[in-house]
């Protein structure tokens, strides 16, 4: 009876491979059709299969309810659930047609997907890999009212990229309110490189509404505006746009805002009244080509000092104090050749310009007979303009150092290194009556190194340890430069010293303040300790380190002969385990200078905590906890706390709650007070909505 119930089927397949067999040899040997049920017509050369109906051809699948096959055109007709599988990708219809021989398909209501990016369209043509479109709808992710999508009257795609689409409008696939008239995307770049919106109360804003768009306007080029509306002050707006992408080697943003403010807008930095008119325009660059050039730049012009502060405090956190500067490099083995350009566009803050500097450096590279050889050499173009107390500085500067050094190593466990160089440094516009001054500088030295080692065999599967080895290595280093300090009376210090609590290069070949030198006749010992462990991939991980260091100088009027004294210690025996501590210990005092900890322990699927301390004697003891747990697929709550110990008082509190919206937002709905004399208002609250990448 099975054979019975099955012969029409076989004797169909037979038909329809007979007739085959006389059509053109175009049509695969490895063609296969099935079917509950078949008709062979001989006259028109068809074959109608229903019931589970299906023609493989070769990599190609071809399914529907019914199927009509034609062996003399090689035309397959498929009416009800059209679907057509070749190699990964698969086409979903309602009916349409198929040519085993050209792989031609012409179908209603087409359906394709290839994650991220899902499309529809009334009718289609092409082949598998070239499909074009009428009335198509293009989303991403997920089928939700939410979701980003695209329609488009026409629309083209091959190969995993939307080639070209006219008559096309960008919105949610609730509605589409934006219009573009061309439009193209590949698929391994994101589709909206940047896409947030802020909703939320501060007191010195108002209620405020924030969006950022960027939308693609051309291969890697994404371009869109900023938008802020702020019940207390107006509205800011300003074009953005990114370039680049994952595979290039060329990235950067543009990022803009302009309002008129209407609030209370206080001072700035110098006491000054904020204008009404402010603005903001941000520029960073980044590119390489080949292994040796590199274009960095960077460009940020701020109306007034407090204009981010206001309006991008998340900004302004990142980068209180704005650089503009552009600079090309070209490295090779041993030396780089570079020009750095470093502009003043804001009138509130005071930035040495380089107009512009071109510099070449040596690498340490033999010379021969164990010589090693080092060098630079500069000319700048300076400029510094009057700010406060201190006067308009300009000067054209070329600078050049070489020095040379021989390392000597009596035992493998020792090194012995004398250094010797020499500086010369000219002005023009110098000070103290002269037009122009000339400095010269020597130097001579040592840096002496120990290496002792230490292994034991210690294991832990807990923290992954496979074998202990403690490295030591002591290290003593002297420059003497009793000169350095000549010529300050005629040279116009532009690049002088900075405050900085940490320790600075110990040779005058190192220093960047060379326009405020000061003599040297220091020692410099130091004492690094590391912990390491085999890596289960590659040869040993840190596990743990501690290192001292302290300057004893001799000679020096007016400072003491040992210096503070600094040590550093961070500990990672997992990645899910980082704490760092800094230390600045004054031994005439026998009191702690500065302490700086910090500590973080990540789960990576659940949790993760931050805790941070900051200690600067006489300025400042601050406390920073940062928490952060998951609690299921689609909520996260966070907490943020800094506690002012100086002044017993919390100087920010913030709580919040990160939602997933399917697979394409994230929301983050947070609250906040502040506390202590700032600009910024004392409460906050703040709804945050950002397009998941993709």
């Amino acid at each position: 009876m099975l054979f019975a119930r099955r012969l029409p089927a076989l004797l169909g397949t037979v038909c329809l491979l007979a007739g085959l067999a006389s059509a053109q040899p175009a049509v695969p040997t490895q063609l296969q059709v099935t079917g509950e049920r078949s008709v062979y017509d001989d006259a028109t050369k068809e074959t109608l299969l229903t019931g589970n109906a299906r023609i493989v051809n070769g990599d190609t699948t071809l399914t529907a309810d019914a199927i009509r096959y034609n062996g003399t055109t090689s035309i397959a007709t498929a009416t009800g659930h059209f679907v057509l599988t070749s190699g990964r990708r698969r086409l979903i219809a309602d009916e349409g047609t198929y040519n085993l021989s050209t792989r031609e398909i012409n179908v209603r209501n087409l359906r394709i997907g290839e994650f991220p990016i899902y499309i529809s369209g009334d009718t289609v043509t092409g082949t598998p890999d070239n499909l074009v479109f009428t009335n198509a709808l293009v989303f991403f992710r997920e089928n939700a009212g939410y979701t980003p999508s695209i329609r488009a009257e026409h629309l083209t795609y091959a190969r995993g990229r939307i080639v070209s689409a006219d008559g096309l409008g960008i919105g949610l696939l609730g509605g589409h309110v934006i219009s573009l008239p061309h439009f193209e995307q590949a698929l391994d770049v994101d589709f909206a490189s940047f896409v947030s919106g802020h909703l939320g109360y501060r007191g010195n804003l108002g209620v405020f509404a924030e969006l950022g768009l960027h939308l693609p306007v051309a291969p890697g080029l994404s371009a869109g505006a900023d938008v802020g509306l702020y019940s207390s002050r107006g509205v800011m707006v300003g074009p953005a746009a990114s370039y680049g992408s994952a595979s290039s080697d060329i990235s950067g943003f543009i990022r803009s805002g302009y309002i008129s403010d209407g609030g209370d807008r206080k001072t700035d930095v110098l006491g000054r009244p904020v204008p009404r008119d402010r603005s903001f325009a941000t520029w960073e660059h980044r590119q390489h080509a080949g292994d040796h050039f590199t274009l960095d730049g960077e460009f940020n012009y701020w109306s007034d000092s407090e204009v981010l502060r206001d309006f991008r405090h998340k900004e302004f956190d990142r980068v209180q104090q704005p650089d503009s500067f552009l600079e090309a490099a070209w490295t090779d083995n041993n030396y780089s050749l570079s020009a750095f350009a470093r502009v003043h566009p804001n009138s509130w803050e005071h930035l040495q310009e380089r107009l512009p500097e071109v510099r070449f450096d040596l690498l340490p590279s033999a010379v021969g007979v164990g010589i090693y050889e080092r060098g630079s050499a500069s000319a700048a173009v300076l400029q510094a303009d009057a700010f406060g107390t201190a006067p308009a500085l300009r000067t054209d500067r070329l600078d050049a150092y070489y020095g040379l050094e021989r390392p000597l190593t009596p035992t493998p466990w020792f090194t012995f290194t004398p250094v010797t160089g020499a500086r010369v440094t000219h002005y023009t516009d110098a000070l103290g009556g002269k037009d122009t001054y000339t400095r010269t500088l020597g130097e001579v030295g040592f840096d002496a190194r120990l290496l002792a080692s230490g292994t034991f065999d210690y294991k832990n599967p807990i923290w992954e340890i496979d074998g202990l080895r403690h490295l030591v290595e002591p290290k003593l280093s002297y420059r003497y430069a009793p000169e350095a300090e000549r010529g300050k009376a005629y040279i116009p210090p532009i690049d002088a010293r900075v405050f900085s609590t940490y320790l600075q290069p110990l040779s005058i070949a190192d220093s960047r303040n060379i326009d405020d030198l000061g003599a040297l006749n220091t020692f410099r010992l130091s004492l690094n300790n590391t912990f390491q462990t085999r890596d289960p991939s590659y040869g040993s991980r840190n596990l743990a380190s501690l290192n001292f260091a302290a300057d004893y100088r001799l000679d020096h009027p007016g400072q003491r002969a040992l210096s503070d004294i600094y040590t550093e210690f961070a500990l990672t025996p997992a990645p899910w385990l980082k704490w760092e501590v800094f230390q600045r210990f004054d031994p005439h005092h026998t009191s702690q200078q500065e302490l700086n900890t910090g500590l973080e322990i990540r789960d990576q699927e659940w949790w993760s905590v931050r805790l941070a301390t900051h200690y600067l004697r006489n300025d400042y003891e601050e406390y920073f906890v940062e928490y952060r747990q998951r609690l299921n697929e689609v909520y996260d709550v966070t907490a943020l706390w800094r506690y002012d110990a100086r002044n017993s008082r919390f100087n920010e509190q913030s709580y919040g709650v990160w939602q997933r919206l399917g697979q394409t937002w994230a929301i983050k709905y947070e609250v906040s007070w502040f506390n202590g004399p700032r600009r910024e208002s004392s409460f906050a609250l703040n709804i945050e909505v950002e397009l998941l990448k993709f």
